[in-house]
């Protein structure tokens, strides 16, 4: 049975502009309409893609698909036991994508799946994923730093800020539609 859609949803993602330490920015339409407008998110969109396009690129490089780059790295970045579960929440994909990754980089070794309760499984990497992580995942966790580190703190802190609002502002208009 199909649900009927909620013309109205309700959003976990009412926040003021404080909440990521923006104090002084307007809240304003942006018309489509207008020219400029539309050049401002088309550079906006084209520089997201640029940056995906550069993980995309490693990840080949590597040998990797992009989910199993992004196993790998959650997995280097996140701290204590990680679960599937866990991987879909901090890459946002589905858990059909994140599994066929898990699968792959268990049968070439480079993981262990530990059960954790009854439907769960902690993911580990074994001597031999952590040194492709080494090889691999870990030069660019290190270019990310550098990059970072050619930005002074208050700049990464603003594009941070900036773009985590971004995110939500796009998640609420995205959800009236």
């Amino acid at each position: 049975m199909q649900k009927a859609l909620d013309n109205s949803p309700k959003s976990d993602y009412n926040i003021s502009q404080s909440d990521f330490g923006l104090k002084h920015l307007p809240t304003r339409r942006i018309s489509l309409d207008n020219k400029n407008n539309r050049k401002k998110l088309y550079e906006y969109n084209n520089v997201l893609k640029s940056i995906d396009d550069c993980y995309r690129n490693i990840a080949k490089r590597y040998g990797f698909s992009e989910a199993a780059f992004w196993t790998l790295y959650t997995l280097r970045m996140e701290p204590g036991n990680i679960t599937q579960s866990d991987v879909c929440t901090v890459l946002y994909q589905p858990k059909q994508t994140v599994n066929s990754a898990l699968k792959k980089l268990e049968s070439e070794g480079y993981i262990m799946l530990t059960p954790a309760g009854a439907h769960t499984k902690n993911i580990s990497l074994t001597k031999s994923g952590t040194k492709l992580c080494e090889q691999t995942v870990d030069k660019v966790i290190e270019a990310e730093c550098a990059a970072l580190g050619n930005m002074t703190d208050e700049e990464t802190e603003n594009m941070t800020a900036l773009m985590k609002l971004y995110s939500v502002l796009l998640k609420n208009q995205t959800a009236k539609i």
